[in-house]
């Protein structure tokens, strides 16, 4: 069997499916999850991706190819506005009672494709800082020091995800500074024991945020094991 690694994350209504660059020998072992998680669309960030998408294009998965940019680095205003974009259509245009997944993927499945996911967390409500965590619990390794500091600073818009469709968040907080609403509308898939295995299971995420700079500067040194 093909080596693989699908990573999900859903928040509220925001659903996705991190994973790394599929090829055409593994394609089917994806198809298969995809199906189970309903994705929709499928946004590939890194150039030259190794597959023919008519398999996907064939089970009704559009594919996106315009949201790329480069290795190790953070994206550009207009990736993030397309991004969101996207996010807005399929999770917030559509009936609130079909589930629907967003896929994404760079080259490994730990940058860029997770930077992305951060985005629309902390757009949806989510402190930046718990964004980062959030997605590390996910995606063991994720995001590199650019990246977290891209998400660090990021300032959500004035109108966040799914703003004239609000009614679907489910609990999960689009406004103000509470960041996480409750345990009850945030919930994420366990992170996967081992690597090329398919997350299962969800555990609940601790309700509040980040809090106190005292706090912060503890949570950058967990992250690259500096003093405080």
């Amino acid at each position: 069997m093909a080596r693989f690694s699908i990573s999900p994350v859903q928040v509220g209504p925001l659903n996705f499916l991190i994973l790394d660059c599929p090829s055409d020998q593994s394609l089917p072992y994806y198809i298969p999850i995809f199906k189970e998680h309903n994705v929709t669309d499928l946004v590939r960030i890194c150039e030259g991706s190794p597959y023919k998408i008519q398999p996907l294009t064939d089970i009704g998965i559009k594919v996106h190819d315009d949201m790329k940019f480069e290795d190790g680095t953070a994206p550009t205003k207009e990736i993030v506005a397309r991004w969101l974009e996207l996010n807005d259509e399929v999770f917030f245009e559509h009936n609130p009672n079909q589930d629907r997944c967003i896929a994404v993927h760079c080259v490994s499945g730990i940058g860029r494709a997770p930077v992305m996911v951060a985005v629309s967390l902390i757009e949806g409500g989510m402190d930046p800082l718990d964004s980062i965590a959030y997605i590390r619990k996910a995606r063991r390794g994720a995001l590199n020091r650019v990246q977290i500091a891209f998400l660090d600073g990021y300032k959500k818009r004035k109108k966040g995800l799914g703003s004239k469709k609000s009614s679907k968040m489910n609990g999960y907080s689009s406004h103000g500074n509470s960041g996480i609403a409750s345990n009850k509308g945030l919930q994420l898939n366990s992170p996967s024991s081992k690597p090329g295995s398919v997350v299962q299971g969800r555990e609940s995420f601790e309700s509040g945020r980040v809090t106190h700079e005292k706090k912060k500067v503890g949570f950058f040194c967990g992250l690259f094991g500096k003093k405080s």
